[in-house]
């Protein structure tokens, strides 16, 4: 718990940050708001909400107790980069399609529901997510129009099919839980007796799906005729992807392909059958584009950076005035 005296400090902290907003930004004139921008970018106006996100997430990459000069310093190259992405979008025609724009908002949706209070508290709006996240959106966007078909710096199929061979594996699963949760949510082992008899009906349905007696959905249908849970997933799991055990993507990859086999952990049972994916399947050309956009990660910034030409002006006093308002809102 902090102290008396800590908690005052931090309350004189942030009466002094209002006093600067209120003294150097609210009453200076600047246009017809009469509120004043932190930065300026090729005299364009930025949106205080705008820098304060920015500001935020500099604290974030650095730390919210660097200094100032500092945090200004990645927060108005974050801002550059941010102008410079919507600038380099208009003028390469990108326009968002409808699903792209239903992307964006759910991701707003995400953030807000965990950050919203907090962001609330610090001068950043929904609306803020949403200008930011539209540009991450246009960076995408970009991504696929300068490196995707067609594209000056076009990645071939080649290269695509090679990479998703190498990080992804698609196959079909039938889980089975080896844990199980009381009342309370506390999650236990299965009994020994439960366990073995969970294991002995997959290495039965292993045996009839293998002898072609049963297809996939019909073990999972009569995993559930005995009261056990049974669906079939088919998945196509990329290497980083923490959404099974760890070292399941490895043992996967692995395995003869469509050969149905048994994969256990401490918690869970799986009854597996690796795919056998060529370039031309659905879920290669499903999954191209995400692939696509880890090859141009690194040069879609180069592209955006080189873009155009900016000069910025800001005013340190006043974005000082809202760094004061993130350390008190973080404890600090």
């Amino acid at each position: 718990m902090k102290s008396s005296e800590s908690i005052f400090k931090r309350c004189v902290s942030l009466l002094l940050a209002l006093c600067c907003l209120l003294s150097v930004g609210l009453l200076s004139s600047c246009g017809a708001s009469g509120k004043k921008n932190v930065v300026s970018v090729n005299d364009v106006p930025i949106s205080n909400d705008v820098f304060i996100y920015f500001l935020d997430n500099a604290t974030v990459n650095l730390g919210v107790d660097t200094d100032y000069a500092t945090l200004e310093s990645q927060t108005v190259a974050l801002i550059y980069r941010y102008y410079k992405t919507n600038s380099l979008a208009v003028k390469e025609g990108i326009s968002l399609s409808t699903a792209e724009k239903a992307a964006v908002a759910d991701k707003v949706d995400a953030a807000w529901s965990i950050y919203g209070d907090y962001y609330e508290k610090i001068g950043v709006k929904r609306e803020t997510l949403t200008k930011v996240f539209t540009a991450d959106a246009y960076r995408d966007a970009l991504m696929l129009k300068f490196y995707g078909e067609g594209g000056s710096m076009e990645i071939s199929e080649g290269q695509l099919y090679a990479n998703f061979q190498m990080n992804y594996v698609v196959f079909q699963a039938i889980t089975g839980y080896l844990t199980e949760t009381d009342e309370y949510g506390n999650t236990t082992p299965l009994s020994q007796n439960d366990a073995e008899t969970l294991v002995l009906k997959f290495q039965n349905i292993l045996k009839t799906v293998s002898s072609g007696e049963q297809t996939m959905e019909e073990a999972a249908a009569y995993l559930v005729s005995t009261g056990l849970p049974g669906a079939v997933q088919t998945v196509v799991l990329h290497k980083d992807d923490a959404s099974f055990p760890e070292g399941f993507f490895e043992q996967i990859q692995a395995l003869e392909k469509r050969t149905a086999t048994i994969v256990s952990t401490n918690e869970y049972i799986f009854l597996v059958i690796p795919g056998e994916i060529t370039a031309q399947s659905q879920y290669f050309q499903d999954t191209k584009d995400e692939i696509l956009l880890t090859f141009a990660e690194d040069g879609i910034d180069t592209i955006i950076d080189n873009s155009i030409p900016v000069s910025g002006s800001v005013d340190s006093e006043l974005g000082a005035g809202y760094l004061e308002i993130i350390r008190y809102e973080k404890g600090e």
